[in-house]
């Protein structure tokens, strides 16, 4: 009889600490499109707007630069049986060093848009490792994994509409350097 007793005891332990065990060993993964969090939040698009906005004066400063040299140089073109050889060297030198002196400028504006794109990024992606982890500790998340590199999953596991509105209470928009 005392040992029936004692049976009982230890199944009933087992099984409390099974069933603990159990519940521990429960690992609570959620993925997010990364893509998606950074071109449809606020910040993002705001980010965005202001890149295109400036690419888009460059563009246009450069475009009327060279259609200016283009000019130049068809004009001195047509001076060319006009103007003594040497003066016609010293022309064309001075437009080829106007070209060469917008291309430079032009990398150089292109070189500042890509710093100034990976100087919000990284204003954005801070914030948003601040919102991924509060809402991992909240809710008890063990892995938030961006959704490339997921095969598979299911629907419910992706989180980027929260983590959108997360984000897009956090920070609204991003202001270029």
């Amino acid at each position: 009889m005392n040992a029936i007793k004692n049976a009982k005891i230890y199944i009933l332990i087992l099984a409390i600490v099974l069933a603990f065990t159990q519940s521990k060993a429960e690992i609570k993964i959620a993925f997010v499109e990364m893509d998606t969090l950074i071109n449809e939040s606020l910040a993002g698009k705001s980010m965005i707007q202001q890149l295109d906005k400036l690419n888009k004066e460059n563009v246009k400063k450069f475009s009327e630069k060279r259609k200016e040299l283009n000019s130049e140089k068809d004009k001195i073109q047509s001076q060319k049986n006009i103007l003594s050889k040497e003066e016609y060297e010293k022309k064309v030198i001075n437009l080829n060093s106007e070209f060469e002196k917008v291309q430079k400028d032009a990398n150089t504006k292109g070189n500042d848009l890509r710093k100034k794109r990976n100087n919000a990024m990284k204003k954005i992606m801070e914030e948003l490792n601040i919102v991924l982890s509060e809402y991992s500790k909240k809710n008890d998340l063990a892995f938030i994994i961006d959704q490339k590199n997921v095969v598979i999953g299911r629907t419910d596991l992706n989180i980027t509409k929260d983590i959108l509105e997360l984000l897009d209470q956090k920070i609204k928009k991003i202001k270029l350097n």
